[in-house]
């Protein structure tokens, strides 16, 4: 009987002192969640499948895609909201999740200002403005002079109320002292074809949905959202040349449950920021219609901060509400 109680005494103390080994084992040691909140094949899930190829290898470990779409990105938002704050469960961003679902919707069922931590920036997905070739518009000086003309006279698609290419395009309005009518599609494509047959006579919609019709001839590109031209793309004028300031451009980037160790979300960034710098990478995110980012989590927290401020103002000032 006491032999066997030493025993278990003994047990118990080697597992006490195996306790502080196990706790300090190098992260990762086991397969990671990579939660896209949007259904399979869309941009976020195309960009979160091409980064966990080249992630696994410099990680050593899996990384796990899993689609949890719903309620304009909540649903898989709230969830990774929930897990521990380990590192083994992270979350691909738009900005719905953070700088504009909290001031569309009355209640989330996360936090959006508190409820995460930020890893890494991956990338800006530039909309671009386009008008149907009927407007007597080439360029966004002279879009703006004939918006100004005949208030309310035309109409602009987006992929649905506080969507990325509707909130754009309500700072484009506000910025600029114009008004247009707005006109909602379940997506890019639908709009398309309403936009190439003239029922709708502009947009500000993604690079990559729109640059197929503007190389055909079945749209004109006036300009893009982002602040300076892109590399890729020198010869499209920014918006901000015409409209000081303006930037209407959607982003990805990682975040995880709030709380997560500052080495865990240092070893990710590294991670991340090594395959963004790969040349392979930034051409598929080129042709995608992309710029890699990268960066600091601090940068991250910073674009989110300005990101919510901005967005908040827009909403507000276009009483958008979507419950």
């Amino acid at each position: 009987m006491h032999a066997t109680r030493r025993t278990l005494l003994g047990a118990a103390a080697g597992l006490a002192l195996a306790a502080p080994a196990m706790a300090q084992a190098p992260f990762p040691s086991r397969p990671i969640r990579f939660v896209v909140p949007f259904a399979p094949a869309g941009g976020s899930d195309i960009v979160a499948r091409l980064l966990v190829e080249e992630l696994a290898p410099r990680l050593g470990q899996p990384l796990i895609v899993e689609n949890r779409p719903g309620q304009a990105a909540s649903v898989g938002a709230a969830h990774v909201a929930q897990q521990p704050p380990d590192g083994y469960t992270i979350l691909i961003c738009t900005p719905g999740v953070q700088m504009t679902n909290p001031f569309l919707y009355s209640n989330l069922p996360y936090d959006a200002e508190r409820g995460f931590t930020p890893i890494v920036h991956i990338a800006q997905l530039p909309n671009i403005l386009v008008v149907h070739p009927s407007v007597p518009a080439q360029n966004v000086a002279e879009f703006i002079a004939h918006l100004r003309a005949n208030p309310d006279r035309l109409s602009f698609s987006s992929t649905g109320p506080g969507s990325s290419s509707h909130l754009a395009m309500e700072l484009f309005m506000s910025m600029s002292g114009t008004r247009m009518t707005h006109v909602p599609y379940r997506s890019s494509g639908q709009a398309l074809i309403d936009l190439t047959a003239g029922r709708v006579q502009a947009t500000l919609d993604s690079f990559a949905a729109m640059i197929p019709a503007v190389r055909a001839g079945q749209l004109r590109l006036l300009g893009i959202s982002t602040e300076r031209a892109l590399e890729d793309h020198p010869e499209i004028p920014p918006i901000a040349a015409t409209l000081p300031g303006y930037e209407g451009t959607t982003l990805l980037y990682m975040v995880g449950p709030a709380g997560m160790p500052a080495p865990v979300v240092a070893r990710l960034n590294g991670a991340f920021n090594e395959v963004l710098r790969l040349p392979r990478i930034r051409e598929r995110f080129r042709e995608m219609g992309m710029a890699a980012s990268g960066g600091t989590p601090e940068e991250l927290a910073q674009v989110i901060a300005e990101g919510r401020a901005k967005w908040r103002g827009v909403i507000e000032r276009a009483g958008v509400k979507l419950d």
